[in-house]
């Protein structure tokens, strides 16, 4: 699947022995890979991404690469964990957390053989957050495809910044909305575990949908980078600070987990240079004009670019239960897929055993587990 070119982009040069991030002027590079991994101290929440830039039928993209072995290494007891390969990453085991004062590092090999190392990264002590506000707005941002305004919530925090010391903040957050229907069998019926292609050429819509078996959530992710130190506010207290938005895709109640990471100077230097690069391109999925070096090298040949990071870093978590229910505005999407098509199970004409359920499997994106607040 190839997915928009993201977040990082080709570099025209190289800092020898040098791991700050750096934003040239470059020019568009097929080949070059693209890692970016975050161990956290929430569980369920560590992943590594590993693409490659392609150009597909004249697209500009990148391509997930599979069939990758993936670890994080703590430096400190030398205990591996390995992370397994899910839809478009490589996800950590549900109960694997970082704490703070640990040492870690990743350890990437890939299909080909080659060998990408991060530097060590130390997990600080976070911040905790005094107070989270969740507020809805009718206009939260001016979408130029739509032409318009959209509604959604914004994010604000509140804590107390430690006197005496460089504290780097990066926010961060995951809602979770009911989900109805786990799959969509295009050109094909759900059977042991996965869709297996049918003709389906005589029906009006060519794909069944599968309910979900168990109660199950999506998970969504901020589309923007949002970052600040204390530089004016050392010892100070810190207050109703927007720190995220929630675009109105669905009107579901829904859980919003607000994550307040504490990141070393090197790390926040990196993310500042992504937010400048977002900010700049309107966006994730707009081509960025700069490039994004951090702490990835090949082992083997010190002159390959290798883009991205790997971060470690504990967070304070909060979670919050809002209710969307009496919202007039009209969302950006629905809870259910349009055109909704079960398949029969009485006097069904496709090969048993009939059903219409799946399974909630879990994935950066969807959850069985009831998130913490869920009411």
């Amino acid at each position: 699947m190839l997915r928009p070119f993201t977040r990082i982009v080709a570099i025209s040069f190289l800092l020898y022995g040098c791991i700050d991030p750096v934003s040239p002027e470059f020019d568009y590079e097929e080949g070059l890979i693209f890692i970016e991994g975050f161990a956290t101290s929430n569980s369920g929440a560590s992943y590594v991404d590993i693409n490659e830039s392609v150009t597909e039928f004249g697209v500009r993209g990148l391509k997930f690469i599979t069939g990758a072995s993936v670890n994080v290494e703590n430096l400190d007891s030398g205990l591996t964990i390995g992370f397994e390969e899910s839809e478009d990453a490589y996800l950590a085991p549900l109960d694997f957390k970082v704490s703070p004062g640990e040492r870690w590092k990743l350890i990437v090999v890939m299909p080909n053989g080659t060998v990408y190392e991060s530097e060590p990264e130390i997990v600080l002590t976070p911040v905790p957050i005094s107070n989270v506000s969740i507020d809805y707005d009718a206009e939260l941002e001016f979408r130029p495809s739509v032409n318009g305004f959209i509604p959604g919530h914004r994010i604000s925090v509140s804590f107390e910044d430690p006197i005496g010391s460089e504290n780097n903040y990066y926010w961060s957050y995951r809602s979770f909305e009911n989900l109805d229907y786990c799959i969509r069998c295009n050109e094909g019926i759900y059977r042991n575990g996965g869709c297996i292609p049918y003709d389906l050429s005589g029906r009006l819509y060519r794909y069944f949908d599968y309910i979900c078996e168990t109660e199950c959530w999506t998970i969504r992710y901020p589309e923007s980078v949002n970052i600040f130190d204390d530089t004016f506010s050392n010892g100070k207290t810190v207050t109703g600070l927007e720190v995220g938005s929630l675009p109105l895709y669905t009107k579901e109640n829904m859980v919003v987990e607000v994550q307040q990471f504490s990141l070393t100077p090197a790390a926040y230097k990196y993310y500042k240079v992504l937010k400048d690069i977002v900010d700049n391109a309107s966006g994730f999925n707009a081509p960025p004009p700069a490039a994004l070096i951090g702490n990835l090298y090949n082992v083997n040949d010190s002159e390959e670019f290798v883009l991205g990071r790997f971060t470690a870093a504990a967070s304070s978590v909060v979670n919050v239960f809002v209710e969307r229910e009496l919202i007039n505005e009209a969302a950006i999407a629905t809870r259910q897929p349009p055109a909704v098509s079960l398949e029969p199970t009485i006097g069904s004409p496709y090969p048993p055993p009939a059903t219409n359920l799946a399974p909630c499997e879990e994935s950066r994106y969807r959850t069985a587990i009831e998130p913490e607040g869920w009411q």
